[in-house]
């Protein structure tokens, strides 16, 4: 589902009429869909200690042991050939191999260290999409705009943090150190902050000349409502229900969410490419 994320660039481009352009945008989708089941696999095994002893957690293969070291390193190899050779075959741009690294790069390190540290672990969660926009824009060899980069990595911020509130409901410092850096009413004061910001930026650029050059059209604004009931039904989830924490979750589960989100897609497609 984070992996949408990349085929972004796609719509927002509006190159998604364009044959080898959806098919570079698919490619992209597949080989960072391969790149983060490897990520997957390194943090699975680095958790496997602490997810033994969570009361979900501990189905996963490596902390049910069902699966040994070895078993991941043969799976990891697997993936990261299989992911080459897809990327390849698709002839994507060397740029794209480096933000791909880089995500691996970062990602490893934050399963081995940075995720116990406070504010640095919701940060690099939200890297990993901005990595993801910017690599559907390398496969399409189109220079992202600072609107998309912008908006997704406040968007980003609010999703990491409203796991990390319904977190602190559920687990505890020892089972994921960063929590100790965080508190209810921290969490929910930076919240507000951050759902205004995405809300405001969006606002922004619907009505920015950029938007309205780009799209031919001086209405996107009212999409803007969509994004913001939709910001809005997030904050009820992670803080009124706090029952689900994972933007994975709720975009699967949460049927109003996805009533939303078509909402915002649809008109969004109609105000920008057919009126």
């Amino acid at each position: 589902m984070k992996n949408v994320f990349v085929l972004a660039p796609l719509l927002f481009s509006k190159m998604f009429d364009v044959r080898a352009a959806v098919l570079d945008a698919v490619a992209a989708f597949a080989v960072f869909c391969i790149a983060s089941s490897l990520v997957y696999v390194i943090n699975d095994w680095f958790d496997r200690v602490d997810d033994a002893s969570h009361p979900v957690k501990c189905c996963r293969p490596f902390a049910a042991g069902q699966l040994s070291g070895w078993d991941g390193v043969v799976i990891g190899i697997a993936l990261a050939l299989t992911g080459l050779a897809a990327g390849l075959l698709a002839g994507l741009p060397p740029v794209f191999w480096a933000i791909v690294a880089t995500y691996v790069a970062v990602n490893i390190a934050y399963s081995t260290w940075l995720r116990a540290v406070a504010l640095v672990d919701i940060a690099i969660i939200a890297a990993g999409f901005v990595l993801r926009v910017l690599a559907g824009s390398a496969a399409l060899s189109v220079e992202p705009s600072e609107w998309i980069v912008l908006a997704t990595g406040l968007l980003a911020l609010l999703l990491a943090l409203g796991k990390r509130r319904v977190d602190l409901g559920h687990e505890t410092a020892r089972s994921r150190p960063s929590l100790g850096g965080y508190s209810v009413e921290f969490v929910d004061a930076s919240l507000a902050a951050l759902a205004a910001s995405v809300i405001g930026f969006y606002a922004l650029f619907t009505v920015s000349d950029y938007a309205v050059a780009r799209y031919g059209s001086s209405y996107l604004y009212v999409t803007t409502f969509w994004v913001a009931i939709g910001v809005i039904r997030y904050l009820q989830v992670v803080i009124a229900l706090g029952n689900r924490g994972s933007p994975t979750e709720i975009a699967l589960f949460d049927r109003t969410t996805q009533f939303l989100a078509l909402g915002w897609l649809g008109s969004f497609v109609l105000v920008a490419f057919v009126f």
